[in-house]
């Protein structure tokens, strides 16, 4: 039997065992297509070459008396078949559950991980490292290259951080503000799956669009975004007008050098009250001026620190672990999603190995949505391909088809949409 091992959880990935529910699933999707079909087999040697890499991912959700922690995970991993279906894993109390689930589907492979093993960073590690034993075990001639983990690596105590606190010097604390925000609506499907839709296109077309408006492409599609959801508000009730407030989490590793693979990710919250003639311009004045303002370490780290501090409060510190669940809960459903419209996560350009990329294609990113934010986004690119990626859980696609309608004609942005069709199957 392997050696049981205990894993702390970083300071935000505390949150995710106590909010996680059927409609707020706290898992998050990454995938890779490769330019072959994918040969389970040899994926499941690479997945267990893997995972002894990365053993804080080879784990299941354990009950302290004060706080979640992570242990070993003793029962033998399996890579599956790719169900056509994400964001249904809403039980990682279960202690015969791993944490990460290693799938397959023709040309793809795909990780599905519980946010408080790691952020959308240090999953998309996982997976480079992941492919890169898998095109090797293939006898393909790839390497490292040094820019990527290697599973052959010795873990490194640097990669177990808490950067949280590692990182974040003493200072002042700020709270983000509270107001609730205008939320999409929509008819709920039965089951607790989401349907995905995916966008792909040019990183050089959108740069030379984003260009124009002097933004970067995560600019320019928070504004196509915040622009919908403001038509969106204003055909619903236009006299009744709430702050429209994207959540767009900030890869902290740019900011304060860090090679760990727990969680280590801040969001900016942008937008406001518009009012009901607002133009796509004045929006993307907004938004370029709001992400320049928020995307710094000035800015962010106070917020940091304000989420430390709820941590090391005494109350919160030493009472029961089921106690401490109800006062997370009710604090994250009265002030967290309620103040959020949606959420806009780009992990921005994916980096491998020169040896590797004639075998790769494209990569995907995708994040649940939740009964707040019945529709979130997670973008990833790689090489000229940006695939943006659509979870939803309600049976309105309007909105997301309003955003299609815009980069296409307005911007003049070829797309090629796709997605689960699950949907269809299960309507």
């Amino acid at each position: 039997m392997a050696t049981t091992t205990w894993f702390k959880i970083d300071n935000a990935g505390k949150l995710f065992p106590a909010v996680t529910n059927s409609r707020r699933a706290s898992y998050f999707r990454l995938a890779v297509t490769i330019n072959e079909t994918v040969d389970p087999f040899v994926l499941q040697k690479a997945a267990e070459l893997t995972l002894k890499r990365f053993p804080n991912f080879n784990t299941r959700l354990k009950k302290g008396l004060f706080w979640y922690y992570l242990e070993t995970q003793q029962r033998p991993f399996k890579v599956k078949p790719e169900p056509n279906f994400f964001g249904s894993i809403s039980e990682p109390n279960n202690p015969h559950i791993h944490l990460i689930e290693i799938y397959y589907h023709r040309q793809r492979i795909a990780i599905e991980i519980f946010h408080s093993i790691t952020d959308g960073r240090g999953g998309m590690e996982f997976l480079k490292t992941l492919t890169l034993a898998y095109l090797r075990l293939k006898h393909y001639p790839v390497s490292s290259e040094g820019i990527i983990f290697d599973a052959d690596d010795i873990t490194t105590d640097n990669e177990l951080e808490d950067s949280f606190q590692a990182k974040i010097k003493p200072g002042r604390s700020e709270w983000l503000p509270t107001k609730k925000a205008y939320h999409l609506k929509g008819d709920y499907f039965n089951h607790h799956g989401h349907y995905l839709t995916h966008l792909e296109m040019s990183v050089e077309t959108l740069k030379t669009v984003a260009k124009t408006y002097q933004l970067s492409i995560t600019g320019l599609l928070a504004s196509v975004i915040m622009y919908q959801l403001l038509i969106q508000q204003n055909q619903e009730n236009p006299k009744v007008r709430k702050p429209i407030i994207l959540s767009i989490p900030v890869d902290m590793r740019k900011y304060l050098p860090s090679t760990t693979m727990k969680n280590f990710v801040m969001t900016i919250n942008i937008g406001k009250v518009f009012p009901m003639q607002t133009t796509f311009e004045e929006i993307v004045q907004e938004v370029r001026q709001q992400l320049k303002e928020g995307q710094s370490i000035e800015k962010l780290a106070p917020q940091i620190r304000a989420n430390m501090l709820a941590e090391r409060m005494l109350l919160l510190r030493f009472v029961p672990l089921f106690v401490k669940r109800m006062i997370i809960r009710s604090v994250f459903n009265r002030v967290g999603e309620p103040a959020l419209s949606l959420t806009m996560s780009n992990l921005g350009p994916v980096t491998m190995p020169e040896s590797t990329k004639n075998y790769l294609e494209s990569f995907e990113f995708m994040i649940c949505s939740t009964k707040v934010m019945p529709i979130n986004l997670g973008i990833v690119s790689f090489g000229d391909r940006l695939v943006m990626s659509f979870s939803r859980i309600i049976t309105d696609r309007h909105f997301i088809q309003a955003i299609v309608q815009q980069l296409t004609s307005t911007f003049q942005i070829p797309i090629r949409v796709y997605g689960n069709r699950w949907e269809e199957a299960n309507e």
